[in-house]
């Protein structure tokens, strides 16, 4: 109840503004326009090219069902790869189980174990 007394006897301050500010120019629609649509959206397609055009410009690319070309990677792994570890420290390949074919590994988000 106290909040709607206070906020109800207040009143708008009447006060003039100082007399060294001067009034502003009015501005176009067109100024705008520029200012709060055009340069934003400039803005967003320069971003996105400077994302999305080098991925645009290469050559080949992988498609799904054809054999994986690239060079392996090994995150965290020694800065020469496989070839850098000691002999006999490398891990097993991953053989396939019982009902597969012999001798094929497998592996990745869709093999089995």
């Amino acid at each position: 109840m106290p909040a709607i007394v206070v906020t109800g006897v207040t009143s708008a301050a009447v006060a003039d503004p100082p007399a060294q500010w001067a009034d502003n120019p009015s501005v176009s629609a067109m100024h705008v326009l520029l200012v709060l649509v055009v340069a934003p959206l400039a803005l967003f397609a320069l971003i996105w090219l400077l994302v999305y055009l080098p991925s645009m410009t290469r050559g080949e690319k992988y498609k799904p069902g054809q054999a994986w070309r690239g060079e392996p990677e090994w995150f965290g792994g020694p800065r020469g790869g496989v070839e850098a570890l000691e002999p006999g420290t490398a891990q097993p390949a991953v053989t396939a189980g019982a009902g597969d074919e012999v001798g094929q590994t497998r592996g990745g988000a869709s093999g089995r174990w």
